[in-house]
């Protein structure tokens, strides 16, 4: 990944204000990556949360702080998860599952399929299949589209959901957690693209209240801002006691 501006943090941030949960992280990933929305929008789940792992390294250092609620007391747990235990960066590879002596190949899930699933699915079953449907993309060999997919039965989409994490072990994110009240110990799932976006979203904001103030004490432009580097920023911000 190229180092990450300011200029393209902001553009980011922009693109993905008003956005769902999908689209702002597909908005974040292509900022960090310098890819185009719709690049980003075709990358493995895995490789999206990477970039959006090193985005939130680049604007805020430390710690990722989240909650977590045991699942065998209801005790609500802080929890400090390290950026190095989210760094997964194992590349996406195509898979392959027999079923009924069918050799089904299919490929990681992306954003893009996700987005469709939640577009296309009146019913959660509707969006399973269509999601899942989507990563198939062989029977014995033979490609498969249209029909051909829409034709899948139920043994085949439960096969390819079960292989899909091994294909991409980056989407599918689990952290280790023991309670302190009770001592149970569990894998809890974790949403990398829900809890970055606050991060992000304060750097942003944090950003543009520097422009801000910088402007309104020495007329600079936003661009003249955002080029000067973050010491720099900081030192002008003291001076005019901002």
């Amino acid at each position: 990944m190229s180092a990450l501006t300011p200029q393209r943090l902001l553009r980011g941030w922009e693109e993905g204000l008003g956005r769902g949960r999908v689209a702002r992280a597909v908005a974040l990933a292509a900022a960090a990556g310098g890819h185009s929305f719709a690049e980003a929008c075709d990358l493995p789940l895995g490789a999206r949360d990477a970039l959006l792992v090193a985005l939130r390294d680049a604007c805020v250092r430390g710690d990722v702080q989240a909650l977590a609620d045991c699942p065998a007391c209801g005790e609500e747990l802080d929890v400090a998860v390290p950026l190095s235990d989210l760094a997964r960066r194992a590349e996406a590879v195509p898979g392959e599952v027999t079923v009924g002596g069918r050799r089904v190949g299919f490929r990681a899930l992306t954003s893009r399929d996700v987005m469709a699933a939640e577009a296309a699915g009146a019913t959660r079953a509707g969006a399973r299949r269509c999601l899942v449907g989507r990563c198939v993309l062989a029977v014995d060999g033979e490609a498969l589209e249209g029909r051909a997919l829409e034709a899948l039965d139920e043994e085949v989409l439960d096969a390819v959901a079960a292989a899909l994490p091994a294909v991409d072990p980056g989407a599918d994110v689990r952290l280790d957690l023991t309670c302190a009240l009770c001592g149970h110990g569990w894998a809890a799932p974790f949403d990398v693209a829900a809890h970055l976006w606050a991060e992000v979203d304060a750097c942003a904001r944090g950003l543009l209240g520097e422009v801000h103030a910088l402007a309104r004490a020495y007329g600079w432009r936003e661009e003249e801002v955002l080029a000067l580097s973050a010491a720099r920023r900081r030192f002008y911000l003291e001076a005019v006691g901002a």
